[in-house]
């Protein structure tokens, strides 16, 4: 599945970096560090984080609201 906005991206990339400790985990917060020690598989972080951010959203409640959803 494919990162769904661009602030999805960026978390998906900064947990990949920190797992591969390319990024100290005392550089990161808390919300990265929660996905970096749970399940989701280094695969799965590569794949959300190597999403195209062209056409992406900088967060989804902007999608949520530009789509004129709840």
């Amino acid at each position: 599945m494919p990162s769904k906005s661009k602030a999805q991206q960026a978390l998906m990339g900064m947990a990949l970096a920190v797992r591969r400790g390319e990024l100290a985990r005392s550089k990161v917060d808390k919300n990265v560090l929660d996905i970096v020690d749970g399940d989701m598989s280094d695969s799965d972080l590569e794949h959300f984080a190597s999403t195209k951010r062209k056409s992406l959203p900088a967060h989804i409640k902007e999608a949520l609201s530009q789509n004129h959803l709840p």
